[in-house]
């Protein structure tokens, strides 16, 4: 019998109704980043969403429940205006990072609309996989939003 192995990453891809440039500067610059990343309903508490640059990010949200969410990492690879990579952690009540994980955007033109993938890896099961794939989801849909047709 074939073991089948366990999927730690996840690629999802969105077409966005907006030239490369625009698509650009919505996922890297803070006072953009902070109008699509989290989950519809929640607060976004904290923050330090520059993507624009290598160094340290954070966010922290609460949910419409009251529940807070704590993600960090380092962004490693900013290559303008088509490559983003950054580390990705979960935090617990008492800040104690949990596994670390990785996350690229990849931005390709195609005349007035852009190609937008999502590719995450290094997560550490198949549950936590398919967790972080609906959250990306919800969050790719709030991104979306940005760009009316």
């Amino acid at each position: 019998m074939t073991e089948v192995a366990e999927r730690t990453e996840l690629t999802l891809e969105r077409r966005f109704n907006a030239p490369l440039a625009r698509v650009w500067e919505m996922v890297t610059r803070p006072e953009n980043v902070v109008l699509w990343f989290g989950h519809d309903g929640w607060t976004m508490m904290s923050h330090a969403l520059d993507f624009t640059r290598p160094g340290p990010w954070h966010a922290h949200m609460r949910s419409a429940e009251g529940n807070r969410f704590d993600v960090s990492g380092t962004v490693t690879e900013v290559t303008p205006p088509r490559h983003l990579a950054f580390t990705w952690a979960w935090q617990d009540a008492e800040g104690n990072r949990g596994h670390e994980s990785r996350v690229t955007f990849a931005l390709v033109p195609s005349g007035d609309v852009t190609l937008f993938t999502v590719h995450h890896a290094g997560l550490p099961d198949g549950e936590t996989t398919t967790s972080h794939e609906g959250g990306w989801s919800a969050v790719l849909a709030r991104l979306e939003r940005q760009f009316p047709d």
